[in-house]
């Protein structure tokens, strides 16, 4: 799924969604996320409940137009290779 310039792109889980700048970017359990500058990335995953992490492009070491998707810990980290994500 993919939006351009301010857009709300929203996917379930596995899912791969891209959003251009200023985008808010959402994806489920699993899923892989890219956005623009100062686009608002956040990914879902169940523990107890359903929880939410959200990262901003352009803070704390998150690039724009990189995919991310929750490692181990239910922190953003960057795909290397999109197609085994």
């Amino acid at each position: 799924m993919t939006g351009g310039c301010g857009a709300t792109v929203t996917g379930g889980d596995h899912a791969t969604v891209t959003g251009g700048d200023h985008a808010t970017v959402t994806g489920g359990d699993h899923a892989t996320v890219t956005g623009g500058d100062r686009a608002v990335l956040l990914l879902s995953f169940h523990s107890d409940r359903k929880r939410v992490v959200t990262a901003y492009v352009g803070e704390n070491g998150i690039k724009p137009n990189t995919p991310y998707r929750l490692n181990e810990v239910h922190e953003f980290e960057e795909v290397k290779n999109v197609q085994n994500a």
